[in-house]
C-alpha cells in the first residue's frame, strides 16, 4: 500500500519543563508501585509540590508511544507528551501520571538513520499494552492515590489527551470515584476509522487520486479484518503495534463509554487537527440525539493536535502560536463550573 498516514505520528510534544540533570525530574516526582497479578508492575508518579496538602485529584494519561513520560535528546534536551503545565497546575491539585508497561519515568532516546525518535520496547511492553492495562491500571492508581494521599474526593479528575483521550472516559467507566472526564484531541469513533478518513481527506485535497485512496482504504479493510480475526494476538503486528493494541482500542469506541457517563465530560478538538477532529464532531451530535447534556464540547478552530496554531504572513514566513496555556486554563475553569 503506498498510502502515507501522516496524521498518525507519535506524540513528541516539548515539554515546557526546563531541566539540566535527569535527577531533576525524579526529584520532583514521588514513584510508587503497585504489583498486580494481571497488570504486573504498575509505576505511577506523583508530583511532590505541595504532595501534603488536601487537594482534588488529575490523573493524567499521555498519548501514544512507547516511550518513557520524560525522555532526554541526543542532544541533551528534555522532551515529554504531557500536555500539562503540571508546577503551576499542582499548586492546588495533585497531580498523577502513569507510567506505560515496564517503561521508566525518564530514559534517554536515540535518532534512527531516517530521523525518527526510538526508543527500545521495554520486556512485557506488547503483552500487556492495550486499552485494558491502561483503563484497568489507572483504575487500581485512583483507588491507590486516594487511601495515600489527602485527596478531595469531590473532584477527581482523568485528563486524557490523544490515544490519552481515548482511555480517560474508559477509566470513569470503571472506576465510580472519577467525577470529571477530561479528553483533549482525540477520536470518537472507532479508532481504525481514522486511517480510513486520512485517505478520504487526502482524495479532497488533491493530494492523491480517488483511485488510489479507494485502493489504499481496500488495503486497510483487509488489513483490519485480519485484526479483528487474531484480537488477542500479540506475535502479529500491524502499522508497528500488536493486533491485541489495535483491537483493545477498536472494539469499545471512546463515544460509547462516554454515553455510559453521566458525570461531565469536557471534550476539546482543534479545527486543524485531521487526526481528530472529523470523528469527533459526531459526538456532540451523539448526545444531542440521545438528550444527554453532560458533554461540553469545546474548539479551538485554528489549533492542531498540539494546540499550534500556525499562521503566514506575506512573505510566506510561518509563525507558530501556541494556545496550550489558553486550553488548559479553559479546562481548569471548566472544572470549577461543573
Amino acid at each position: 500500500m503506498k498510502s502515507t498516514f501522516y496524521f498518525f505520528v507519535p506524540l513528541l510534544f516539548l515539554s515546557k519543563i526546563t531541566c539540566g540533570q535527569q535527577e531533576d525530574i525524579t526529584d520532583k516526582w514521588k514513584t510508587v508501585r503497585i504489583e498486580d497479578s494481571t497488570l504486573g508492575k504498575v509505576d505511577y508518579h506523583i508530583y511532590r509540590k505541595k504532595m501534603d496538602d488536601h487537594k482534588p485529584l488529575i490523573v493524567y494519561l499521555q498519548g501514544s508511544t512507547n516511550f518513557p513520560l520524560f525522555w532526554i535528546n541526543p542532544d541533551g534536551r528534555y522532551s515529554s507528551g504531557i500536555t500539562l503545565n503540571v508546577d503551576s497546575i499542582s499548586t492546588h491539585y495533585h497531580v498523577v501520571l502513569i507510567s506505560k508497561p515496564n517503561t521508566p519515568l525518564v530514559d534517554r532516546i536515540r535518532i534512527a538513520p531516517s530521523g525518527r525518535k526510538q526508543y527500545p520496547m521495554q520486556e512485557g511492553y506488547r503483552e500487556k499494552y492495550s486499552l485494558d492495562w491502561r483503563a484497568d491500571s489507572a483504575d487500581r492508581v485512583i483507588d491507590d492515590v486516594i487511601k495515600k494521599l489527602d485527596v478531595d474526593s469531590s473532584t477527581v479528575i482523568v485528563w486524557g489527551h490523544s490515544e490519552g483521550s481515548q482511555v480517560a472516559p474508559a477509566v470513569a467507566v470503571k472506576n465510580k470515584k472519577v467525577t470529571h472526564v477530561i479528553a483533549m484531541m482525540g477520536n470518537s469513533l472507532n479508532h481504525l476509522y481514522d486511517f480510513i478518513l486520512s485517505e478520504r481527506v487526502s482524495a479532497f485535497h488533491g493530494e492523491k487520486s480517488n483511485e488510489e485512496a479507494q485502493s489504499n482504504i481496500d488495503s486497510l479493510y483487509a488489513e483490519f479484518e485480519k485484526v479483528y480475526q487474531d484480537p488477542k494476538s500479540t506475535t502479529k503486528e500491524w502499522f508497528g503495534e500488536t493486533y491485541y493494541k489495535w483491537s483493545s482500542f477498536s472494539l469499545t469506541s471512546p463515544l460509547e463509554n462516554m454515553l455510559k457517563l453521566d458525570i461531565p465530560i469536557l471534550y476539546v478538538a482543534g479545527g486543524e487537527d485531521r487526526q481528530s477532529i472529523l470523528n469527533m464532531d459526531y459526538a456532540k451530535l451523539e448526545f444531542l440525539r440521545k438528550g444527554k447534556n453532560n458533554l461540553t464540547y469545546k474548539v479551538y478552530p485554528n489549533c492542531d493536535h498540539f494546540f499550534l496554531e500556525t499562521k503566514t504572513d506575506e512573505s510566506g514566513k510561518k509563525e507558530w502560536i501556541d494556545h496550550l496555556d489558553e486550553v488548559n486554563a479553559f479546562a481548569l475553569e471548566w472544572i470549577t463550573k461543573k
